[in-house]
Order: C-alpha cells, then structure tokens, then sequence
C-alpha cells in the first residue's frame, strides 16, 4: 500500500472489534451489555462512511469488482467453512446443514450459531451500496443530510415487516437504512472528525457526558436498548418512554467520538513497539468478525465461563486464523514467475 494508513482509525477499529467479541462472550445482559451493543456496531458503519467516493463515470463494475466482490467471496467462503465445522461440532444433521447453505444466501436473522454476526456483512454491503448510490447521484450536501435522516426515520419507525408473508428479510435490507445514517455520517463528517478527536476542550466533556449516560443505565434511570440486528430499538428516561430517534442520533455517535478520540492519544503518546501490534489487530477486524463466534461457543462448550477469558482466547484465535487466511489469499493471488528461456 503507498498511501500511509491513519494509525488512530485502526486502533478504533481493533477496540470496536474487542468490544464486538466482548459483548457475544458476555451471558449476563446488564449495563455494561447494553453499553456496547450502543456502539460496537455503528462505529464500523461510521468509518465505513470515511473514504468513500462518489463513482466517477458510472464506473460501478469498478466500484463492485474491487469494494463487493472480494467480501461476498469471503462470505460465501467463511460461511460455508464454518457451517461444515458446525455439522461435525455440534454433531447436526446432514439436512440442517444442507439448508444452512440457503439460509447462507438468504442472510440477515435467519443465521444463527457461528454464523450469527454474519448478518453484518449482508447489512455493510447493502450499506456500501446504497451510500454510494447517494453520495453519487445527489450532489447537495443538504439533500445528502436530509436523506440520511429520513432514512432513520423511516427505518426505525415501526418494529417488524413481513416479506411475502416470510418472517425475515433478505440479508436484514431494512436494517442496512439505519446502517446508512450512520456510513453518510463518518462520509459527510469524516473531516470534522478529525479535527474533534484532537480537541480535549470537546473530548472531555463528551467523555463524562458518556460516563454520565453509563451510570444513569446503571442505576435505571435511563433505559436504552438497541439491537441493530434484530432491530430490537428502545428507549425511556426515568421509565416514561421517549423517542428512539432521538438516542439513535445522539448516543452511538457520542461515544464513537470518545472511542476516536482515545484512539488518537493513544497513538500520540504509545510508542510504536505498542501500537503496531494493536494497528494489526485492527487491520484483521473482518476475519475476526467472521470467526470470532465459532471460538466463543467452541471454548464455552469446552468449559470456560469467564466473558474475559472467552473473549482473549476468540480474539487470539480469530486474529491468528485471519492472518493465516491473508497470508495464503495473498499466496494464491502471486503471479507465477515466468519460466528463463
């Protein structure tokens, strides 16, 4: 790669994918639960949003060959190595898992087990999509922030839609709305981010602000809950029910900030020797997002209770097996050298 990664954005994306891991190793659902479900998934939609472009003359076979192709192969390739490993690991049967595969191409709630996060794949590609489609063919930035909150809007204003009388949508389409505020924020916003994470006059009151909101779900006062998955959104203060939109704006990308901003003066004042190795980590969020649910229920069929421990060993093992992945992905793609004449 010739252009110099932004060394903040992968130490965001490796504490994004630990709290991800953290919040599936976790049994009990109490504040620290909903804490991360806030946020862990939205970050990534948000830094998402950060270097997309408009597709410059209608080039979108470019824009699927290089952006969409590569993550359905991974997919379908990820997704059908786990569904084996479940048949011989969970001891099912030779139908359930034949139809695993259909329920692979349909996507969103229906996977379940390893395949359970699967569905954020399903929802980042439609997201990719649908932002592109925006920030292409509507060249007002205002008409781009109005979308952006119809979108949530609409998106988030009923519970549940059935498809042709099926329970589940493909690939969670309605959800991939939500997903689509939060990808237009980080592109619309990406600059302003830069310039906040680096201002503690902001930072700081935006970090007690969140360890505000913490305490106050922690002692009941204030009840939020938000589940992008399922679409399971609600919200009270003080048990006297309130708008969801309105926590939907405000609270995932008020601690998003926080976690940019933490990042950033983590890489201003850690050495290298620290930081490179988190940078990595950050750097294999995807093979970690697909593998990381397989080692939690295979370590917690093992024995392990502990949500610290699950968590360290799913983030070892995924992180370990992703870069094998890459390594030999890369090994693949190496041309032959051509024989001397």
């Amino acid at each position: 790669m010739s252009k110099k990664r932004i060394e903040w954005i992968d130490v965001a994306k490796a504490i994004g994918i630990v709290a991800v891991v953290f919040g599936h190793a976790m049994t009990r659902h109490g504040t620290m639960f909903h804490f991360l479900y806030w946020w862990h998934m939205p970050i990534f939609f948000i830094m998402g949003g950060f270097f997309l472009k408009p597709i410059v003359n209608n080039n979108w076979w470019g824009f699927i060959k290089k952006r969409i192709i590569p993550l359905l192969i991974s997919y379908l390739i990820c997704g059908g190595g786990l569904i084996i490993l479940s048949h011989f690991i969970r001891k099912e049967s030779w139908s359930y898992t034949a139809f695993y595969f259909v329920r692979l191409l349909w996507g969103g709630r229906t996977l379940n087990h390893y395949l359970s996060v699967f569905w954020y794949i399903n929802v980042y590609l439609l997201a990719l999509v649908l932002t592109s489609i925006v920030i292409t063919y509507v060249k007002s930035r205002e008409y781009q922030i109005i979308i952006a909150f119809i979108s949530l809007i609409v998106s988030t204003s009923y519970k549940h839609v059935w498809f042709f009388h099926w329970k589940y949508i493909p690939w969670d389409f309605d959800v991939a709305f939500i997903a689509l505020f939060f990808m237009l924020f980080g592109y619309l916003y990406f600059h302003k981010i830069q310039q906040f994470v680096k201002d503690l006059w902001i930072m700081i009151p935006c970090a007690l602000i969140t360890g505000w909101i913490f305490w106050m779900q922690h002692m009941d006062r204030f009840n939020f809950a938000f589940y992008l998955k399922s679409k399971i959104i609600h919200a009270t203060f003080h048990h006297i029910p309130i708008s969801r939109v309105s926590y939907i704006l405000f609270i995932p990308i008020l601690i998003c900030l926080v976690v940019f901003s933490f990042s950033y003066y983590f890489c201003q004042f850690f050495p290298q020797v620290v930081i490179k190795p988190i940078q990595l980590l950050g750097q294999q969020t995807l093979g970690i997002m697909y593998l990381h649910k397989a080692v939690i229920d295979i370590v917690d069929e093992m024995g392990y209770q502990s949500a610290i421990m699950e968590t360290i060993l799913a983030v070892i093992i995924s992180f370990a097996l992703s870069l094998l992945y890459s390594y030999v992905k890369r090994k693949i793609k190496q041309p032959k050298p051509k024989p001397v004449s």
